[in-house]
Protein backbone atom coordinates (compact mmCIF):
# COMPACT_ATOMS: atom_id res chain seq x y z
CA UNK A 1 0.00 0.00 0.00
CA UNK A 2 0.98 3.22 -1.03
CA UNK A 3 1.75 5.94 2.02
CA UNK A 4 -0.03 9.07 1.81
CA UNK A 5 2.24 12.43 1.41
CA UNK A 6 0.34 14.40 3.69
CA UNK A 7 3.01 17.16 3.08
CA UNK A 8 1.45 17.16 -0.56
CA UNK A 9 -1.69 17.00 0.53
CA UNK A 10 -2.27 19.98 2.59
CA UNK A 11 -0.38 22.02 0.10
CA UNK A 12 -3.28 21.63 -2.20
CA UNK A 13 -6.16 22.40 0.37
CA UNK A 14 -4.30 24.99 1.90
CA UNK A 15 -3.47 27.02 -1.68
CA UNK A 16 -6.98 26.89 -2.36
CA UNK A 17 -7.93 28.07 1.18
CA UNK A 18 -5.44 30.88 0.69
CA UNK A 19 -6.79 31.65 -2.51
CA UNK A 20 -9.80 31.80 -0.94
CA UNK A 21 -8.85 34.35 1.84
CA UNK A 22 -7.30 36.49 -0.58
CA UNK A 23 -10.70 37.17 -2.51
CA UNK A 24 -12.33 38.26 1.06
CA UNK A 25 -9.65 40.86 1.32
CA UNK A 26 -10.97 43.35 -1.95
CA UNK A 27 -11.75 47.20 -0.73
CA UNK A 28 -14.90 47.74 -0.10
CA UNK A 29 -15.91 50.13 -3.26
CA UNK A 30 -19.17 51.10 -5.49
CA UNK A 31 -26.26 30.94 -10.11
CA UNK A 32 -25.22 28.21 -13.18
CA UNK A 33 -22.93 28.72 -9.39
CA UNK A 34 -21.24 31.44 -11.75
CA UNK A 35 -24.79 33.04 -12.35
CA UNK A 36 -25.57 32.89 -8.67
CA UNK A 37 -22.22 34.36 -7.31
CA UNK A 38 -22.42 37.03 -10.68
CA UNK A 39 -25.96 37.83 -9.26
CA UNK A 40 -24.22 39.32 -6.18
CA UNK A 41 -23.92 42.83 -7.79
CA UNK A 42 -27.92 43.31 -8.35
CA UNK A 43 -31.36 41.81 -6.77
CA UNK A 44 -33.47 42.46 -9.43
CA UNK A 45 -32.19 39.42 -11.50
CA UNK A 46 -35.10 36.68 -10.82
CA UNK A 47 -37.84 38.71 -9.85
CA UNK A 48 -39.60 41.84 -10.64
CA UNK A 49 -38.44 44.69 -8.48
CA UNK A 50 -41.52 46.11 -6.30
CA UNK A 51 -40.32 49.21 -5.42
CA UNK A 52 -41.38 49.98 -9.41
CA UNK A 53 -45.30 50.02 -8.75
CA UNK A 54 -44.66 50.27 -4.82
CA UNK A 55 -43.41 54.20 -3.23
CA UNK A 56 -43.02 53.18 -0.12
CA UNK A 57 -40.21 50.27 -1.31
CA UNK A 58 -39.84 46.60 -0.06
CA UNK A 59 -39.33 46.09 3.99
CA UNK A 60 -37.05 42.69 3.89
CA UNK A 61 -38.68 39.75 5.52
CA UNK A 62 -37.51 38.44 8.53
CA UNK A 63 -34.06 35.97 8.11
CA UNK A 64 -36.07 32.80 8.01
CA UNK A 65 -38.79 33.92 5.50
CA UNK A 66 -36.53 34.97 2.85
CA UNK A 67 -36.34 33.41 -0.66
CA UNK A 68 -33.09 36.00 -1.42
CA UNK A 69 -30.08 33.28 -1.30
CA UNK A 70 -27.02 32.89 -3.96
CA UNK A 71 -27.11 28.90 -3.63
CA UNK A 72 -29.11 26.30 -6.24
CA UNK A 73 -32.27 26.56 -5.07
CA UNK A 74 -33.16 30.01 -6.06
CA UNK A 75 -33.19 28.97 -9.62
CA UNK A 76 -33.47 25.10 -9.85
CA UNK A 77 -36.51 22.42 -8.76
CA UNK A 78 -33.52 20.39 -7.16
CA UNK A 79 -32.09 22.08 -4.22
CA UNK A 80 -28.52 21.29 -5.00
CA UNK A 81 -28.77 22.48 -8.55
CA UNK A 82 -28.98 21.14 -12.30
CA UNK A 83 -31.93 20.05 -14.19
CA UNK A 84 -35.38 22.37 -14.14
CA UNK A 85 -35.72 25.71 -13.53
CA UNK A 86 -38.32 26.76 -10.86
CA UNK A 87 -40.15 30.56 -11.52
CA UNK A 88 -36.72 32.33 -10.13
CA UNK A 89 -34.85 30.53 -12.60
CA UNK A 90 -37.30 30.45 -15.64
CA UNK A 91 -37.41 34.50 -15.09
CA UNK A 92 -33.31 35.21 -14.63
CA UNK A 93 -33.22 33.27 -17.55
CA UNK A 94 -35.92 35.08 -19.33
CA UNK A 95 -34.32 38.55 -18.02
CA UNK A 96 -30.64 38.20 -17.62
CA UNK A 97 -29.13 35.85 -19.43
CA UNK A 98 -30.06 36.76 -23.30
CA UNK A 99 -29.44 38.97 -25.89
CA UNK A 100 -32.95 39.55 -26.12
CA UNK A 101 -35.08 39.47 -23.19
CA UNK A 102 -38.44 38.74 -22.82
CA UNK A 103 -39.25 39.85 -19.16
CA UNK A 104 -37.74 43.19 -17.87
CA UNK A 105 -34.07 44.04 -17.69
CA UNK A 106 -32.33 44.32 -14.30
CA UNK A 107 -31.50 48.58 -13.80
CA UNK A 108 -27.85 47.58 -13.52
CA UNK A 109 -27.65 45.96 -16.96
CA UNK A 110 -29.54 48.48 -18.76
CA UNK A 111 -26.03 50.02 -20.27
CA UNK A 112 -25.12 46.22 -21.51
CA UNK A 113 -27.38 46.37 -23.36
CA UNK A 114 -26.21 44.85 -26.73
CA UNK A 115 -28.75 46.54 -29.66
CA UNK A 116 -30.26 50.12 -28.81
CA UNK A 117 -33.08 50.81 -26.41
CA UNK A 118 -35.91 50.84 -29.15
CA UNK A 119 -34.57 47.66 -31.01
CA UNK A 120 -34.47 45.94 -28.11
CA UNK A 121 -37.84 47.52 -26.82
CA UNK A 122 -39.91 46.50 -30.20
CA UNK A 123 -38.08 42.76 -30.20
CA UNK A 124 -39.60 42.42 -26.54
CA UNK A 125 -43.02 43.57 -27.37
CA UNK A 126 -43.06 40.77 -30.02
CA UNK A 127 -41.14 37.84 -28.03
CA UNK A 128 -43.35 38.95 -24.82
CA UNK A 129 -46.67 40.29 -23.00
CA UNK A 130 -46.95 42.92 -20.95
CA UNK A 131 -48.96 42.28 -17.68
CA UNK A 132 -52.79 43.51 -17.54
CA UNK A 133 -52.96 45.64 -14.41
CA UNK A 134 -56.25 44.36 -14.06
CA UNK A 135 -55.01 41.35 -12.67
CA UNK A 136 -53.55 42.80 -10.01
CA UNK A 137 -55.31 44.70 -7.15
CA UNK A 138 -58.30 47.04 -8.60
CA UNK A 139 -58.13 49.47 -5.69
CA UNK A 140 -55.16 50.88 -6.30
CA UNK A 141 -53.36 49.01 -9.70
CA UNK A 142 -50.98 47.78 -8.47
CA UNK A 143 -49.65 43.66 -9.30
CA UNK A 144 -46.63 43.04 -7.94
CA UNK A 145 -47.18 41.60 -4.02
CA UNK A 146 -44.87 43.61 -1.66
CA UNK A 147 -45.23 41.34 1.24
CA UNK A 148 -47.44 37.72 1.82
CA UNK A 149 -50.60 39.97 3.18
CA UNK A 150 -50.79 41.04 -0.11
CA UNK A 151 -50.46 37.53 -1.48
CA UNK A 152 -53.38 36.49 0.61
CA UNK A 153 -55.45 39.27 -0.77
CA UNK A 154 -54.77 38.10 -4.00
CA UNK A 155 -52.33 40.28 -5.67
CA UNK A 156 -50.48 39.30 -8.67
CA UNK A 157 -52.38 36.00 -8.73
CA UNK A 158 -53.84 34.20 -11.87
CA UNK A 159 -50.44 34.31 -14.30
CA UNK A 160 -49.95 31.88 -16.63
CA UNK A 161 -46.45 32.70 -18.30
CA UNK A 162 -45.06 30.80 -21.45
CA UNK A 163 -44.12 27.28 -21.32
CA UNK A 164 -45.25 23.98 -19.86
CA UNK A 165 -46.40 25.33 -16.42
CA UNK A 166 -50.13 24.48 -15.53
CA UNK A 167 -52.39 24.60 -12.03
CA UNK A 168 -52.22 25.62 -8.63
CA UNK A 169 -51.37 23.35 -5.72
CA UNK A 170 -53.70 22.34 -3.26
CA UNK A 171 -53.38 24.84 -0.01
CA UNK A 172 -51.55 27.35 -0.93
CA UNK A 173 -50.43 30.36 -1.76
CA UNK A 174 -47.50 29.52 1.15
CA UNK A 175 -45.41 32.37 2.71
CA UNK A 176 -42.05 30.91 1.45
CA UNK A 177 -43.46 29.32 -2.00
CA UNK A 178 -42.92 31.34 -5.25
CA UNK A 179 -45.31 34.36 -5.71
CA UNK A 180 -47.49 35.12 -8.41
CA UNK A 181 -46.69 38.63 -9.56
CA UNK A 182 -43.18 39.15 -8.51
CA UNK A 183 -42.21 36.85 -11.43
CA UNK A 184 -44.17 39.36 -14.11
CA UNK A 185 -46.48 36.64 -16.39
CA UNK A 186 -45.09 33.94 -15.20
CA UNK A 187 -46.75 31.18 -13.23
CA UNK A 188 -44.78 31.07 -9.95
CA UNK A 189 -46.14 28.23 -8.28
CA UNK A 190 -46.91 25.61 -10.58
CA UNK A 191 -48.89 22.49 -9.87
CA UNK A 192 -46.95 20.50 -12.79
CA UNK A 193 -44.33 21.81 -15.13
CA UNK A 194 -42.35 20.23 -18.01
CA UNK A 195 -38.42 21.24 -19.28
CA UNK A 196 -35.71 19.86 -20.94
CA UNK A 197 -31.51 20.31 -21.39
CA UNK A 198 -30.09 19.34 -24.79
CA UNK A 199 -26.71 20.19 -25.46
CA UNK A 200 -24.29 19.16 -28.44
CA UNK A 201 -20.97 19.13 -29.19
CA UNK A 202 -18.39 19.59 -32.03
CA UNK A 203 -14.55 18.33 -30.85
CA UNK A 204 -11.83 18.92 -33.05
CA UNK A 205 -9.78 16.34 -31.66
CA UNK A 206 -12.29 13.29 -32.74
CA UNK A 207 -13.52 15.51 -35.97
CA UNK A 208 -17.06 14.54 -35.03
CA UNK A 209 -20.71 16.27 -33.90
CA UNK A 210 -21.71 14.73 -31.10
CA UNK A 211 -24.85 14.76 -28.25
CA UNK A 212 -23.54 15.48 -24.85
CA UNK A 213 -26.91 15.58 -22.77
CA UNK A 214 -30.20 14.87 -23.38
CA UNK A 215 -32.30 15.35 -20.36
CA UNK A 216 -36.14 16.09 -19.96
CA UNK A 217 -37.64 16.95 -16.56
CA UNK A 218 -40.79 16.76 -14.82
CA UNK A 219 -41.98 17.64 -11.54
CA UNK A 220 -45.47 18.02 -9.26
CA UNK A 221 -46.50 20.05 -6.90
CA UNK A 222 -50.10 19.10 -5.77
CA UNK A 223 -49.61 20.69 -2.45
CA UNK A 224 -47.86 23.30 -0.75
CA UNK A 225 -44.77 22.10 0.45
CA UNK A 226 -44.23 18.56 -1.38
CA UNK A 227 -43.01 18.06 -4.89
CA UNK A 228 -42.16 14.74 -6.39
CA UNK A 229 -39.32 15.66 -9.57
CA UNK A 230 -37.29 13.11 -12.02
CA UNK A 231 -35.05 14.05 -14.59
CA UNK A 232 -34.66 11.05 -17.12
CA UNK A 233 -31.46 10.93 -19.41
CA UNK A 234 -30.27 9.73 -21.95
CA UNK A 235 -26.65 9.12 -23.18
CA UNK A 236 -24.80 7.66 -25.95
CA UNK A 237 -22.25 5.61 -23.83
CA UNK A 238 -21.44 5.29 -20.13
CA UNK A 239 -19.00 3.29 -18.37
CA UNK A 240 -22.04 1.54 -16.33
CA UNK A 241 -25.55 1.24 -16.83
CA UNK A 242 -27.98 2.19 -19.34
CA UNK A 243 -27.85 4.80 -21.79
CA UNK A 244 -31.72 6.02 -20.80
CA UNK A 245 -31.70 6.32 -16.94
CA UNK A 246 -33.21 8.57 -14.14
CA UNK A 247 -30.67 11.08 -12.89
CA UNK A 248 -33.31 12.37 -10.53
CA UNK A 249 -36.41 10.68 -9.07
CA UNK A 250 -37.07 11.86 -5.99
CA UNK A 251 -39.77 13.29 -3.16
CA UNK A 252 -39.45 16.49 -1.44
CA UNK A 253 -40.65 18.47 1.48
CA UNK A 254 -39.54 21.83 1.13
CA UNK A 255 -40.94 25.56 1.18
CA UNK A 256 -39.85 25.68 4.59
CA UNK A 257 -38.24 28.34 6.76
CA UNK A 258 -34.75 29.61 6.38
CA UNK A 259 -34.80 28.11 2.40
CA UNK A 260 -34.85 24.68 4.09
CA UNK A 261 -35.97 21.29 2.83
CA UNK A 262 -35.75 17.41 2.89
CA UNK A 263 -35.75 14.80 -0.22
CA UNK A 264 -35.58 11.26 -0.84
CA UNK A 265 -34.97 9.23 -3.63
CA UNK A 266 -32.06 9.56 -6.62
CA UNK A 267 -29.91 11.49 -7.01
CA UNK A 268 -26.32 13.42 -7.21
CA UNK A 269 -24.69 14.16 -3.67
CA UNK A 270 -24.12 18.04 -3.35
CA UNK A 271 -19.90 18.27 -3.64
CA UNK A 272 -17.99 21.26 -4.84
CA UNK A 273 -19.05 23.53 -7.53
CA UNK A 274 -21.80 22.00 -9.76
CA UNK A 275 -20.13 22.69 -13.26
CA UNK A 276 -22.34 22.76 -16.37
CA UNK A 277 -18.37 20.80 -17.45
CA UNK A 278 -19.09 17.17 -16.37
CA UNK A 279 -15.49 16.42 -18.20
CA UNK A 280 -13.77 18.95 -15.18
CA UNK A 281 -11.06 17.08 -13.34
CA UNK A 282 -13.17 18.38 -9.57
CA UNK A 283 -16.45 16.78 -11.29
CA UNK A 284 -15.10 13.47 -13.39
CA UNK A 285 -12.47 12.25 -10.76
CA UNK A 286 -14.50 12.21 -7.53
CA UNK A 287 -17.34 10.96 -9.19
CA UNK A 288 -19.56 13.70 -9.71
CA UNK A 289 -20.18 12.96 -13.33
CA UNK A 290 -23.59 13.76 -14.58
CA UNK A 291 -23.10 11.46 -17.91
CA UNK A 292 -22.34 8.31 -15.27
CA UNK A 293 -24.99 6.77 -14.15
CA UNK A 294 -23.17 4.85 -11.70
CA UNK A 295 -22.34 8.53 -10.12
CA UNK A 296 -26.10 8.74 -8.85
CA UNK A 297 -27.23 7.31 -5.84
CA UNK A 298 -30.45 6.41 -3.51
CA UNK A 299 -30.72 8.36 -0.16
CA UNK A 300 -31.89 10.90 2.22
CA UNK A 301 -30.74 14.33 2.11
CA UNK A 302 -31.68 17.27 4.13
CA UNK A 303 -30.32 21.26 3.60
CA UNK A 304 -31.23 24.89 4.35
CA UNK A 305 -30.03 28.05 2.54
CA UNK A 306 -31.35 31.48 4.82
CA UNK A 307 -29.77 33.79 2.58
CA UNK A 308 -26.02 33.73 2.98
CA UNK A 309 -25.02 30.71 4.30
CA UNK A 310 -26.35 27.26 3.57
CA UNK A 311 -25.71 23.55 4.34
CA UNK A 312 -26.17 20.12 2.56
CA UNK A 313 -26.11 17.13 4.22
CA UNK A 314 -26.99 13.49 2.76
CA UNK A 315 -26.50 10.02 3.48
CA UNK A 316 -26.74 7.12 0.38
CA UNK A 317 -26.78 4.17 -1.22
CA UNK A 318 -24.07 3.38 -4.06
CA UNK A 319 -24.29 0.48 -6.79
CA UNK A 320 -27.66 1.25 -8.19
CA UNK A 321 -26.07 -0.22 -11.65
CA UNK A 322 -23.10 -2.07 -10.58
CA UNK A 323 -23.41 -4.72 -7.99
CA UNK A 324 -19.96 -4.74 -7.24
CA UNK A 325 -20.50 -0.95 -6.32
CA UNK A 326 -23.09 -1.32 -3.68
CA UNK A 327 -22.30 0.03 -0.65
CA UNK A 328 -23.02 3.24 1.41
CA UNK A 329 -21.99 7.03 1.71
CA UNK A 330 -22.40 10.70 3.29
CA UNK A 331 -21.84 14.32 1.68
CA UNK A 332 -21.92 17.20 3.40
CA UNK A 333 -21.39 21.07 1.69
CA UNK A 334 -21.80 24.00 3.58
CA UNK A 335 -20.22 27.50 3.49
CA UNK A 336 -20.99 30.95 3.18
CA UNK A 337 -21.66 32.73 -0.22
CA UNK A 338 -22.02 36.47 0.28
CA UNK A 339 -22.52 39.84 -2.43
CA UNK A 340 -19.13 39.89 -3.13
CA UNK A 341 -17.56 36.64 -2.37
CA UNK A 342 -17.73 32.84 -1.17
CA UNK A 343 -15.89 30.61 0.94
CA UNK A 344 -17.44 26.75 1.34
CA UNK A 345 -16.29 23.45 2.00
CA UNK A 346 -17.26 19.73 1.40
CA UNK A 347 -16.46 16.03 1.96
CA UNK A 348 -17.73 13.02 0.91
CA UNK A 349 -17.24 9.17 1.45
CA UNK A 350 -18.24 5.84 0.13
CA UNK A 351 -17.54 2.56 1.37
CA UNK A 352 -17.84 -0.60 -1.24
CA UNK A 353 -16.64 -3.73 -0.76
CA UNK A 354 -15.62 -3.98 -4.40
CA UNK A 355 -15.61 -1.49 -7.51
CA UNK A 356 -14.41 1.38 -7.25
CA UNK A 357 -14.09 0.77 -3.58
CA UNK A 358 -14.03 2.91 -0.83
CA UNK A 359 -13.18 6.90 -1.56
CA UNK A 360 -12.57 9.94 0.79
CA UNK A 361 -12.60 12.98 -0.65
CA UNK A 362 -12.43 16.84 0.84
CA UNK A 363 -12.27 20.04 -0.44
CA UNK A 364 -12.96 24.32 -0.42
CA UNK A 365 -14.37 26.03 -2.96
CA UNK A 366 -14.24 29.64 -3.23
CA UNK A 367 -15.86 33.01 -5.48
CA UNK A 368 -15.12 36.62 -6.05
CA UNK A 369 -17.27 39.30 -7.44
CA UNK A 370 -15.50 42.43 -8.36
CA UNK A 371 -18.90 43.60 -9.95
CA UNK A 372 -20.68 43.85 -6.19
CA UNK A 373 -17.79 46.40 -5.59
CA UNK A 374 -17.25 47.85 -8.54
CA UNK A 375 -20.11 47.89 -11.01
CA UNK A 376 -17.99 48.87 -14.39
CA UNK A 377 -15.95 45.61 -13.68
CA UNK A 378 -18.31 42.91 -14.67
CA UNK A 379 -16.03 39.88 -13.47
CA UNK A 380 -16.43 36.70 -11.32
CA UNK A 381 -14.13 34.16 -10.49
CA UNK A 382 -14.96 30.86 -9.40
CA UNK A 383 -12.26 28.20 -7.62
CA UNK A 384 -12.30 24.82 -6.22
CA UNK A 385 -9.69 22.52 -4.78
CA UNK A 386 -10.48 18.55 -3.85
CA UNK A 387 -8.40 16.07 -2.71
CA UNK A 388 -9.04 12.41 -1.93
CA UNK A 389 -7.94 8.53 -1.48
CA UNK A 390 -9.19 5.68 -3.35
CA UNK A 391 -8.70 2.46 -1.58
CA UNK A 392 -9.14 -0.86 -3.89
CA UNK A 393 -7.94 -4.46 -3.89
CA UNK A 394 -6.62 -5.67 -7.13
CA UNK A 395 -5.11 -9.29 -6.91
CA UNK A 396 -5.53 -10.01 -3.11
CA UNK A 397 -3.47 -6.74 -2.82
CA UNK A 398 -5.11 -3.60 -1.03
CA UNK A 399 -3.87 -0.22 -2.93
CA UNK A 400 -4.29 3.09 -1.75
CA UNK A 401 -4.09 5.78 -4.32
CA UNK A 402 -4.04 9.76 -3.00
CA UNK A 403 -4.67 12.60 -5.89
CA UNK A 404 -5.84 16.22 -5.77
CA UNK A 405 -7.87 18.65 -8.41
CA UNK A 406 -7.91 22.00 -9.02
CA UNK A 407 -10.48 24.55 -10.88
CA UNK A 408 -10.42 28.09 -11.87
CA UNK A 409 -12.31 29.71 -13.82
CA UNK A 410 -13.62 33.67 -14.67
CA UNK A 411 -16.10 34.84 -16.52
CA UNK A 412 -16.51 38.80 -18.01
CA UNK A 413 -19.76 39.90 -18.85
CA UNK A 414 -18.73 41.37 -22.02
CA UNK A 415 -23.12 42.67 -22.81
CA UNK A 416 -26.19 40.92 -21.74
CA UNK A 417 -25.87 37.48 -23.59
CA UNK A 418 -22.28 37.60 -24.35
CA UNK A 419 -19.83 36.33 -21.89
CA UNK A 420 -15.76 35.59 -22.06
CA UNK A 421 -14.74 32.41 -19.93
CA UNK A 422 -11.81 31.62 -19.10
CA UNK A 423 -10.43 28.01 -17.10
CA UNK A 424 -7.78 26.06 -15.89
CA UNK A 425 -7.95 22.64 -14.14
CA UNK A 426 -4.86 21.14 -13.14
CA UNK A 427 -4.91 17.20 -11.29
CA UNK A 428 -2.62 14.83 -9.27
CA UNK A 429 -3.49 11.51 -10.47
CA UNK A 430 -0.86 10.61 -8.11
CA UNK A 431 0.56 12.80 -5.16
CA UNK A 432 3.80 10.52 -4.60
CA UNK A 433 4.56 11.89 -7.55
CA UNK A 434 3.90 15.18 -9.63
CA UNK A 435 4.78 13.80 -12.72
CA UNK A 436 1.30 12.50 -12.90
CA UNK A 437 0.04 16.18 -12.78
CA UNK A 438 -2.11 17.15 -15.71
CA UNK A 439 -3.36 20.67 -16.93
CA UNK A 440 -5.89 21.86 -19.11
CA UNK A 441 -6.55 25.80 -20.49
CA UNK A 442 -9.13 26.89 -22.22
CA UNK A 443 -11.05 30.45 -23.31
CA UNK A 444 -14.07 30.49 -25.06
CA UNK A 445 -16.89 32.76 -25.88
CA UNK A 446 -20.24 31.97 -25.12
CA UNK A 447 -23.35 33.88 -26.64
CA UNK A 448 -27.21 33.45 -25.58
CA UNK A 449 -29.04 35.30 -28.46
CA UNK A 450 -32.59 34.57 -26.87
CA UNK A 451 -33.71 32.57 -24.03
CA UNK A 452 -33.42 28.96 -24.44
CA UNK A 453 -30.76 29.11 -26.70
CA UNK A 454 -26.56 29.40 -26.06
CA UNK A 455 -23.60 29.05 -28.37
CA UNK A 456 -20.39 28.30 -26.61
CA UNK A 457 -16.62 27.82 -28.22
CA UNK A 458 -13.83 27.18 -26.34
CA UNK A 459 -9.76 27.20 -27.74
CA UNK A 460 -7.95 24.61 -25.44
CA UNK A 461 -4.72 23.56 -24.58
CA UNK A 462 -4.16 19.90 -22.45
CA UNK A 463 -0.67 18.73 -21.03
CA UNK A 464 -0.88 15.00 -19.99
CA UNK A 465 1.19 13.51 -17.23
CA UNK A 466 4.94 13.26 -18.15
CA UNK A 467 4.51 15.01 -21.16
CA UNK A 468 5.95 19.21 -21.43
CA UNK A 469 4.28 19.46 -24.84
CA UNK A 470 0.81 21.25 -24.61
CA UNK A 471 -2.28 19.60 -27.36
CA UNK A 472 -4.73 21.84 -28.36
CA UNK A 473 -7.79 21.26 -29.38
CA UNK A 474 -11.39 22.93 -29.97
CA UNK A 475 -14.63 22.14 -28.80
CA UNK A 476 -18.08 24.30 -29.73
CA UNK A 477 -21.36 23.26 -27.89
CA UNK A 478 -24.84 24.25 -28.11
CA UNK A 479 -27.22 24.17 -25.41
CA UNK A 480 -30.83 23.87 -25.88
CA UNK A 481 -33.29 24.50 -22.43
CA UNK A 482 -36.72 24.78 -21.65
Amino acid sequence: MKTRPLHVLLAVLISGLAAAALSTLAPDATALPMYAQRSGRTCANCHVSPTLEDEEGWDNPELMARKCTLTCISCHVDPTGGGQRNSSGRYFAQSTVSMFHTQDRSYSDHDRELLPNDARWKLQQWLGEEIDAEDGDPSDGRVIPSSYEDVLAGMGEGQTGRGLQWGKPLGGPAEMAFWDGRYADLNADPAFQLGGDARGAFWSGSESVFPMQIDLHGAVHPVEHVTFATTLAAKGRTRVGPRVYPRRAFGMIHELPGMSWVKGGIFLPSFGIYHDDHTAFTRSEFEMDISEPGDTVTGVEIGTAPNYPFATASVFRTGMYDPEEVGWGSAVNLGWRDLGWSLTGHGMIKQRDAGRGDLTAAGVTWGFNPAYYLEWLPVTYLGEASAGRKTYAEGGVLNAEDYAAVNHEVWWLLRNGVNLRGKYDVSFSDLDSFTSMQRRAALGLEVSPIPGLTFTGFGRALQAPGDPRWHPDVLFMTHLWF
